[in-house]
């Protein structure tokens, strides 16, 4: 719940980010503590839930996510940067909405 409600979360700010870009709010998109967080949250539960492909799949797209919103402090992304984020998680999210959970 905590990861689809922060990949949501980030949809909609980068979204917003995007349509009215300024340096101030995008810098808010530099989380990479929290997505490694999330990660070490993943990477805790059973070796049979992480070898769903849903999960796999998410795992795999985080890394990528942290890569992105670890810029360095002091600067903003710029607005290509930003719209980077917003694929990243909107590939995300369409994953999670389209894929049934593992049971």
């Amino acid at each position: 719940m905590t990861l689809g409600g922060w990949i949501r979360g980030t949809q909609v700010v980068t979204g917003a980010i995007m349509q009215d870009y300024d340096e101030r709010s995008a810098k808010v998109l530099r989380q990479p503590a929290l997505v490694r967080f999330m990660q070490s949250k993943i990477d805790a539960i059973s070796p049979e839930l992480r070898g769903e492909p849903l999960v796999k799949d998410v795992s795999e797209q985080l890394g990528e996510i942290q890569k992105l919103v670890s810029f360095p402090p002091g600067r903003a992304p710029t607005v290509d940067e930003v719209r980077k984020v917003n694929e990243a998680v909107d590939k995300v999210m369409t994953e999670i909405e389209s894929k049934e959970l593992p049971k």
